[in-house]
């Protein structure tokens, strides 16, 4: 197998997106047409592309503004009950039609401004041998995103940014890692708070105790422990949503010494929806999943020391151990991406069609180096945060961004869900979230 093929199928899930695939697509053609120029010094060309390119943006602003209208007016359908004449009369966007796939926005985004000031720090529109990449445009689009909610800060008029939701590892610390105390996120999760905005570690490791999320997060809650700029409401603003949507902790103080996170009683978070979820139901999918991960194991062939793992409201297969004799140490046996995704799609589509699952809501996911299937999402883990801050009248979906690296198509990610319930930044890299906070923190 080739390096270039085995990169290509690392990122072939991991990057698919319809809507940035279908940008990309739109910016190689000013790419294709100004590519001929050789000439390092050929201002002229780099200054055509820059502006081509910036209208490319400005008309996707557009075309999602057409959008939100559309989204709004269909809403408005739905409250009156409208009939299907209705709802045919009303038709699609402009953008549903050219990206079926494409989701709901709901703020405004300057795309045309994020461009600009990408291309002035990333010389985007001086390449000629690299076309903009998927990289480059999940860039702007976050920047876009980060410069709404900055200019929503000198609007009046508007919404702020009052959630801000973090899933843990690879967007906040490395795969398996922890929130030491020299982690660089951590001034901006305390400016944040600082700003009376709620910050949430939304994550699918999934404790029903506090302990092995206080371990993870020492640098964190020492951090907000010591800070003295900090009111006890604003450290209070701080949570933790485990096991996707299953279990919530807040950070608590009592005295000098005694500092965490406690557990929060479930009748006081769950959604109404969630409180109809028949145990059995719950019971019956954990059970099905459980039967479907061993079958994929002997199917696939899957070392033994591979195991499969129950938990209460979540059920996995992980990477194990074994003993080397040559090197007299034990060594990791892991899963090969290959079969991660066979396990993650074949877990999926059998749930989907199995009906005590049907009547709940559950995740499918591949972490990179496991397979889980949890109860409940990330979209209900946002939700629920919305609605615990303000019971009386919950945070919005405008209100809330959530930053995340697992945005891929549903069934094989987990960040993908919450992009039902919030706005959202896909990262890459725990060094991706401290840059994107610094713009929003900043001035």
């Amino acid at each position: 197998m080739s390096s270039r093929y085995r990169v290509e199928y690392h990122l072939k899930s991991h990057r698919k997106d319809g809507f940035v695939d279908w940008i990309k697509g739109l910016l190689a053609a000013p790419f294709v047409l100004h590519a001929v120029s050789q000439d390092l010094e050929d201002w002229t060309t780099s200054q055509r592309v820059r502006s081509q390119y910036a209208q490319i943006f400005k008309d996707i602003e557009v075309l999602i503004d057409n959008k939100m209208d559309f989204d709004a007016r269909s809403q408005e359908l739905e409250k009156s009950g409208a009939g299907e004449l209705e709802y045919e009369l009303l038709g699609k966007s402009r953008l549903k039609q050219l990206v079926p796939t494409i989701g709901s926005f709901f703020t405004e985004l300057p795309l045309e401004k994020a461009f600009l000031w990408g291309d002035s720090h990333g010389a985007i529109s001086d390449r000629r041998m690299v076309a903009p990449s998927f990289n480059d445009v999940r860039r702007i689009l976050n920047t876009a995103q980060v410069f709404y909610f900055k200019d929503n800060k000198r609007r009046l008029n508007r919404e702020l940014l009052k959630l801000v939701t973090f899933d843990g590892d690879v967007t906040l610390y490395e795969d398996g890692g922890s929130l030491t105390f020299s982690n660089p996120v951590i001034p901006y999760l305390l400016t944040l708070l600082e700003r009376n905005i709620r910050v949430g570690i939304v994550t699918a490791a999934g404790y029903d105790e506090p302990q092995k999320y206080e371990s993870r997060l020492e640098g964190l809650i020492t951090a907000v422990h010591d800070s003295t700029s900090l009111t006890q409401t604003q450290k209070r603003n701080l949570a933790i949503m485990g096991g996707e949507s299953n279990y919530l902790f807040q950070y608590y103080e009592e005295g000098t010494s005694e500092y965490g996170f406690k557990t929060v009683p479930q009748e006081e978070w769950l959604l109404p929806h969630m409180k109809d979820w028949e145990d059995r139901d719950i019971q019956q999918t954990l059970d099905f999943a459980e039967k479907m991960l061993y079958s994929l194991k002997k199917r696939l062939n899957l070392p033994e020391e591979v195991p499969i793992i129950r938990k209460e409201r979540a059920v996995g297969i992980v990477s194990g151990e074994r003993f080397d004799p040559i090197i007299q140490r034990q060594v990791r046996v892991g899963l090969q991406r290959e079969q991660l995704e066979e396990i993650v799609l074949t877990l999926q589509s059998s749930l989907e069609t199995f009906l005590p699952a049907r009547r709940i809501q559950f995740s499918c996911f591949d972490g990179g180096s496991d397979v889980w299937c949890d109860i409940g999402g990330k979209d209900l883990g946002l939700r629920i945060l919305q609605r615990f801050y303000q019971p009386s009248d919950p945070i919005k979906a405008s209100e809330t961004l959530h930053v995340g690296d697992q945005f891929a198509p549903i069934g094989s990610a987990n960040d993908f869900k919450a992009r039902l319930a919030g706005c959202t930044l896909w990262i890459a890299s725990p060094a991706e979230t401290v840059v994107n906070l610094h713009k929003l923190v900043s001035d």
